[in-house]
């Protein structure tokens, strides 16, 4: 929880916190790991493999009882949040890799704007996590 305990509000509590699932990024690590057997490759494919990690770790998600967030943190930090009350859609896209892993994409839309807000990539049961983000909606409008 380290980082983002600076960003909460006060008396705002983490429901569910979680990141990039390793499979996301497996085309990079196989990738890297055929560049490593050769000489030259090694020297392209060890830096590729630990710059991916790096990458697919600084990428964390929260669901608390007030807000969406999403932290990236790799050599500096960005952090984007959405209030429950402010989301006017919720989806989830699989590809048909993803769906064999039961991985996939959450998409968050809010008011005014035809853009997604945040997205969560690579997370592990899409569908549970579109239902949480869904419930903690139903509970502000009530």
């Amino acid at each position: 929880m380290s980082g983002i305990s600076e960003e909460l509000h006060t008396g705002e509590k983490i429901d569910k916190e979680f990141g990039i699932h390793p499979l996301e990024y497996l085309g990079i690590y196989i990738l890297g790991g055929i560049l490593i057997l050769t000489i030259v490759g090694a020297i392209i494919g060890i830096p590729l493999i630990i710059i991916a990690e790096f990458v697919r770790r600084g990428h964390k998600y929260y669901l608390t009882d007030k807000r969406v967030i999403h932290q990236f943190t790799f050599l500096s930090r960005k952090t984007s949040t959405v209030f429950y009350d402010k989301i006017q859609d919720v989806h989830f896209t699989q590809g048909i890799i993803e769906r064999i892993f039961g991985l996939g994409e959450v998409h968050v839309n809010t008011a005014g704007t035809h853009l997604v807000e945040i997205v969560f990539k690579g997370v592990q049961n899409p569908v549970n996590v579109k239902r949480m983000i869904e419930h903690h909606m139903i509970k502000k409008k009530k």
